[in-house]
């Protein structure tokens, strides 16, 4: 999402530390954004709006502050009663027949920080307005504010949302799926309000819930980071997984958008869970083309060929996707990226969606289960396919007051870089279609892109396909990954 002037970052919106002041996250720059997305809204056919928020320190009163803005313009607002995740959110955009939503959420970032991220009527980040809601920005005083026509959103479209997640599943209900058993962290967000009673009603019933993250605690039990696509933050998972010895262990992020998932041998990465939920869908005969993000794995693409399948590539970012799906929603079989973010459902969220991969992977996991197989097999499988692919990732922190356009233009693109460890640097340049740096060495790929949500620039390592050992390929990319963070730590 576009950058702009209240807050150093953001996507779909913004996001930052909470702090007084126009560069900070609170209560007037909150009431400034919503004003400014009304008026970028104000001529939509629809005169509803959608508002729900996350677990973390101000964001039901920010949420109520949106409400009050978009009453005071004109708007019959839909806010829910309590925090619930991202991609409900998503989907009561396009159910409720509302011109656009807005989510009070952070995401992953550290509990100081919180954000507005905003949504299109059919349910995805905002992409359409972006360049609207800027020029509004310089409008937005003085903030109307009214308490009339503000509704609670009804109960019973959580049972509408899950009779389309439900769709995932071969049967709604199996009571053999209790066999598998199921270790699952909310984080301490809003994903309890859903996963387990959505496992539950489709008869995963072996489940035990991570006692310290169940709880909604703003400071997530004491995570610096919540996100589950960070190894070292699921040892209390991993923990629990051992000493019930369960067959899959799941964790989502505290808005419950993205999800992360492992078995008794292995932390699955975005990529990977990609790769075999792709595989699985190709096998089924399922029908479309995958879409997803530049820096993700290509292994798809190898996938994608074997069995007839497109693949479309974009800039970093799900609104990308979810603008694929809402376009042309015949011709989607999947949508993905590599930061644990997923889509493969029809008529439910268009946003990354927690809740019905939870409901997918745990139903691959319980068939693989009665073969007397587990996901790590299913991923091995895959290697002897398909040979081996695997990523890494390294971000650079930036330091205060530097831009990440500037770090990638004066650090990596500008000066020769001839090694990589003991691996020679083929090539490197912006890549014409993706508009990001590229450096080529044998069977690798580095793309490196500044983050559009924190401080930092990222460094997308892509192997593959490698034709020797996955032992090797791991050494290879560790010796990468090692070179990089020297190479930038001065």
């Amino acid at each position: 999402m576009q950058r702009i002037p209240l807050v150093p970052f953001g996507t779909a919106g913004f996001r930052g530390p909470m702090k007084e002041g126009l560069d900070g996250l609170n209560l007037e720059t909150v009431l400034k954004f919503a004003q400014a997305t009304a008026l970028c809204l104000q001529d939509s056919t629809s005169k509803k709006f959608v508002i729900s928020y996350d677990c973390r320190h101000h964001s039901k009163e920010f949420a109520h502050a949106v409400a009050h803005v978009f009453s005071g313009n004109g708007f019959e607002v839909h806010i829910t009663d309590t925090l619930m995740p991202t991609p409900y959110l998503s989907f009561l955009c396009h159910h409720l027949n509302a011109c656009g939503g807005i989510m009070i959420t952070a995401s992953h970032n550290p509990s100081g920080d919180n954000g507005v991220k905003i949504y299109e009527s059919y349910g995805g980040q905002f992409l359409a307005h972006e360049k609207t809601l800027l020029e509004c920005l310089k409008k937005s005083d003085p903030v109307k504010l009214s308490f009339e026509n503000i509704h609670f959103v009804d109960k019973k479209h959580i049972d509408e949302y899950f009779s389309i997640v439900v769709k995932v599943l071969n049967k709604p209900f199996d009571p053999l799926r209790k066999e598998l058993k199921i270790v699952y962290s909310p984080f301490s967000g809003c994903g309890s309000t859903l996963i387990p009673e959505f496992l539950r009603r489709t008869g995963f019933t072996s489940f035990s819930l991570v006692e310290k993250q169940l709880p909604i605690d703003p400071d997530f039990a004491g995570f610096k980071k919540p996100n589950p696509e960070d190894s070292n933050n699921l040892y209390l998972v991993q923990q629990m997984m051992g000493d019930l010895d369960a067959d899959l262990g799941i964790a989502t992020d505290p808005d419950a958008d993205r999800i992360a998932f492992l078995d008794k041998k292995t932390l699955f990465t975005g990529n990977r869970i990609g790769a075999m939920v792709l595989e699985a869908l190709l096998r089924s005969g399922k029908k479309g083309d995958v879409h997803t993000s530049f820096v993700s794995t290509n292994l798809v693409d190898a996938m994608a060929k074997k069995y007839g399948r497109k693949v479309h590539r974009y800039k970093t970012g799900f609104r990308y996707i979810s603008q694929a799906l809402h376009e042309n929603p015949e011709g989607f079989l999947m949508g993905f990226e590599e930061s644990i973010g997923y889509l493969i459902v029809k008529g439910g969220s268009l946003d990354k969606d927690s809740p019905h991969m939870a409901l997918f992977v745990s139903e691959m996991a319980h068939d693989l289960k009665k073969q007397g197989k587990t996901l790590t097999d299913f991923s091995e499988e895959l290697d002897s396919i398909y040979g081996i692919y695997r990523e890494d990732q390294v971000s650079h922190e930036l330091k205060e007051g530097q831009q990440g356009a500037d770090f990638v233009e004066n650090r990596v693109l500008k000066p020769t870089i001839a090694m990589l460890g003991s691996r020679k640097v083929l090539h490197k340049g912006v890549h014409p279609e993706m508009g990001i740096v590229v450096i080529e060495l044998d069977s690798l790929q580095i793309l490196v892109r500044p983050s559009g949500t924190e401080p930092k620039v990222k460094f997308y390592l892509k192997l593959g396909p490698f034709k020797r050992t996955i032992t090797e390929a791991k050494a290879y990319l560790a010796e990468v990954s090692s070179a990089i963070k020297e190479l930038f730590s001065h």
